[in-house]
Parts: C-alpha cells; sequence; structure tokens
C-alpha cells in the first residue's frame, strides 16, 4: 500500500460518483449543462464520464433501469446536492435540459425560505438544488 495522501490522510480519495442510467450520453449532456463540464475524450455508448473542476460524474448504461420514485415506490439509494446561490436561473437552467421539479412543484419566489428544492433528472434520479451552505 502507498504512503497516505496529503490531502486525506488515507490514501483513498473519492475517484467518480457513477449514476446508471438508460442513456448515459443523455444524462452527461444534463450534468453537463448544469455543471458547466465538458463530456471526457475515450467516452462510449457505455460509459460517459465529465471532466471539469468540481465534476468526478460519469454515467453508465444499465439495459433495464428502473429509476426511484420519489418520495415513494422504488427507493432512491442516493442522490445529488448541488450548491446554489438562489434558486431562479439554476431552476430554470435545470428545467431547459430536462429536470422535472418533484417538491416543491411551483416555481421559486425570490423570497424562497426553504434551502432545497427536489428535482428528477431526465434518467429519474432525484437530485437537489440547495441554498444550505457546505458543512466546515
Amino acid at each position: 500500500m502507498s504512503a497516505p495522501t496529503a490531502t486525506t490522510g488515507t490514501g483513498v480519495t473519492l475517484g467518480l460518483y457513477v449514476l446508471d442510467c438508460p442513456d448515459p450520453w443523455e444524462l452527461a449532456a444534463f450534468y453537463g449543462g448544469m455543471l458547466g463540464a465538458e463530456v471526457a475524450a475515450g467516452s462510449s455508448d457505455d460509459w460517459v464520464e465529465l471532466t471539469g473542476p468540481g465534476t468526478g460524474l460519469a454515467f453508465q448504461r444499465v439495459a433495464h433501469h428502473q429509476p426511484p420514485r420519489w418520495p415513494d415506490g422504488t427507493p432512491q439509494q442516493a442522490h445529488l446536492d448541488l450548491r446554489v446561490d438562489r434558486y431562479e436561473e439554476p431552476h430554470a437552467l435545470a428545467l431547459s435540459l430536462g429536470a422535472r421539479p418533484l417538491d416543491p412543484l411551483t416555481p421559486p419566489s425570490v423570497d424562497e425560505a426553504r434551502d432545497f428544492r427536489v428535482y428528477a433528472d431526465p434518467a429519474g434520479h432525484p437530485f437537489c438544488l440547495c441554498t444550505c451552505a457546505p458543512a466546515s
């Protein structure tokens, strides 16, 4: 085993967070659009990775993918929290890229008090837009 890295102290770092989906290119276009990231060279019809600062996402084709049903039904096993300063522009961007609002269904207001909003990406995975501060 190699020596621990300076950043983690354990020698282990998170490589990629991989989402199963029926169409990796579609989901890469969605999250690439949300994050301002590009598709990595070497991506294929079965595996697509994003590249760029703070991405760490990949998408894997699964022939019989069954998306979670939020909040009831097939349970989600994980979801992404995308941090935003305010909701209006990221909400519009998410919808333009194919997301569906799940909770709340109404568009955000300027004086929104809630610190997260739940959406489904084009493959049905729940994700949140969050205005909450990161943990320190």
